[in-house]
């Protein structure tokens, strides 16, 4: 039995990749398009509430600020808080890469 490792570049030809913005959306409806811009604006602010929690957190571990309100508990790490904000800002420019691009208006150009 004898173990052979897989090149880096050999995975990376083997994911299937999508190129940014251009998603076959012909079967999506304008409203549904419009619903997932929407939300994909409102995870913005949360991924920097989040942040600030978690970082709020961290700042209660040290003795910098006062006392956090979730005491005991997954979300009594700021690890957890930092986490999902990461996450939460990632799916927000992953939504925004997959959305069609609108035209700029001739009044918006320079």
């Amino acid at each position: 039995m004898s173990w052979q490792a897989i090149a880096w570049t050999e995975i990376q030809s083997r994911v299937p990749r999508i190129p940014d913005g251009r998603i076959a959306m012909e079967g999506l409806r304008l409203q549904a398009t419009e619903a997932l811009s929407l939300s994909a604006e409102f995870l913005r602010p949360f991924a920097a509430v989040e942040a600030a929690l978690g970082f709020w957190r961290l700042g209660a571990d040290a003795g910098w600020t006062g006392e956090f309100f979730v005491n005991s508990g997954m979300f009594s790490h700021w690890q957890v808080w930092i986490a999902t904000s990461l996450f939460t800002q990632a799916a927000s420019v992953y939504l925004h890469r997959l959305l069609p691009k609108k035209p700029e208006s001739a009044e918006n150009r320079p």
